[in-house]
């Protein structure tokens, strides 16, 4: 019995099929492999189960998916403006030049969410040491923070932001 001799990639192997001898090519077999595959790829519904949304590739840093420094931006441009005139915390803010406070807080954030930022200001202990901020103003400065970040960010992205910020609770506020 003649044996059949079939060539995959690099491989050689014979079989005792008693057939006539048969030969696939390198040359032939990867081109449709490559393009079985491809089109395997190209027919792949990428959505989620429930079709309304594109996957995300969810290896971003937290930063670029939060949408970056324009968002990052607006979230803190308008979570300043609102807490330095609400009367729950803006005795914490008198005296306080809101743009440079801004940008630093910006600049911050975009260092600690993997944005390549360089954050130079003060640590949250020294720039809240003198502040004697009560219990009561930071939760409700965090209140109105979380209601922006609700208004500007999907709840994965605000609550990764949220728990990476809560260990500053204890240098910003004055124990009694």
């Amino acid at each position: 019995m003649p044996n059949d001799l079939i060539v995959v990639s690099h491989r050689v192997f014979t079989s005792n099929t008693g057939g006539n001898n048969v030969m696939y090519k390198k040359n032939i077999l990867m081109p449709m492999l490559c393009l079985a595959i491809s089109s395997l790829v190209a027919c792949t519904n990428l959505t989620n189960p429930d079709k309304s949304s594109p996957i995300k590739i969810q290896n971003h840093s937290l930063f670029q998916r939060i949408g970056g420094l324009p968002v990052l931006t607006k979230i803190v441009d308008e979570s300043i403006d609102e807490i330095a005139n609400s009367p729950r915390t803006k005795r914490s803010f008198d005296g306080i030049k809101l743009a440079p406070l801004k940008e630093s807080i910006v600049l911050q954030l975009c260092k600690i969410t993997d944005g390549g930022c360089i954050y130079e200001g003060e640590t949250m202990l020294n720039a809240h040491r003198d502040a004697k901020i009560s219990e009561a103003e930071f939760d409700a400065f965090v209140d109105m923070f979380r209601t922006t970040l609700t208004k500007h960010l999907p709840t994965r992205e605000k609550n990764e932001l949220l728990k990476i910020l809560a260990p500053m609770k204890r240098d910003i506020v004055t124990p009694l």
